[in-house]
């Protein structure tokens, strides 16, 4: 009874995590914006995947197929990363406005490390959907008009030291 509800426990997270993980990469302007949980849906993707196509196929089966159906998924994200070029999350650096209205809504300056590389810089509109999960799209400010209300907060994610 419990390995039962373990399995279908098990199920239920794999379609959440890579559910989420395929909507963020077939909608460009989700973002997930918690390295960890991302990675952690794109290793769950990757090992379900795995473990879909381990059962499919007429094989035997090690003993330790949990085992190396996780470092396999693991190694597998390493790569995509590095080929990726995932170099790092955008930062916000200043709220420049906030929505008069929704609270969840703000439109930011943010920029993005790409180590050696300098850096990238955009202004967005961000809603905020879930504390890890933002709807972002970029914004002309020359045409920002009410209910926006200036704000210029400093946020300062990156950390630049001074100013």
């Amino acid at each position: 009874m419990i390995k039962k509800l373990s399995n279908i426990l098990a199920i239920v997270i794999w379609i959440l995590a890579s559910g989420l993980w395929t909507v963020s990469m077939i909608i460009s302007n989700l973002e997930i914006t918690n390295e960890t949980i991302r990675n952690i849906c794109l290793i769950l993707t990757i090992s379900g995947l795995l473990y879909g196509l381990v059962y499919i196929l007429p094989i035997k089966k090690p003993k330790n197929l949990g085992g190396i159906i996780t470092v396999v998924s693991v190694l597998l994200l390493g790569l995509i990363i590095e080929i990726a070029d995932w170099t790092g999350d955008w930062k916000t650096q200043t709220i420049l406005y906030e929505h008069g209205h929704l609270k969840n809504k703000t439109i930011e300056f943010q920029m993005q490390d790409k180590g050696a590389l300098g850096f990238n810089r955009r202004i967005v509109e961000v809603t905020r959907i879930t504390g890890f999960i933002d709807y972002v799209e970029p914004i002309d400010t020359s045409k920002v008009t009410l209910p926006w209300i200036k704000v210029n907060k400093d946020i300062n994610e990156i950390g630049f030291k001074g100013g």
